[in-house]
């Protein structure tokens, strides 16, 4: 009995954390989208704005998954003391962005580029 409450609840755990995990990869998966569609010549002239943009309407389409994941009080006492709900996912989608979006890598270059103009 004992080793069957541990496995549950070790399935409990690993279900809550890719849950977790789930909505930031979602989130950046369309702002990817938004990001991609969007021309070079755009990129060059106005890159950060747009790429706010992007990363906003990612999380207004991805609302109703965002306050279903952040409904349980542990996750949202987490990310509300760091710095908000919404900072703290923005930073996560960004960190995923990087490593998945080439696009987004796009962008973080033309900002780069126009700082060291």
């Amino acid at each position: 009995m004992k080793h069957l409450m541990t496995l549950f609840f070790v399935v409990i755990v690993s279900i809550t954390a890719s849950a977790q995990n789930s909505i930031e990869e979602q989130v950046a998966d369309t702002a990817c989208a938004c990001l991609s569609a969007i021309d070079t010549a755009q990129i060059s002239s106005g890159s950060n704005g747009l790429k706010m943009a992007c990363l906003q309407e990612a999380m207004i389409k991805n609302n109703e998954s965002i306050v279903k994941v952040y409904e349980t009080e542990k996750r949202r006492e987490e990310d509300e003391a760091k710095m908000g709900l919404k900072g703290s996912l923005m930073i996560k989608v960004q960190n995923i962005l990087a490593v998945s979006c080439p696009a987004y890598q796009l962008f973080e270059k033309k900002v780069q580029e126009r700082r060291t103009r």
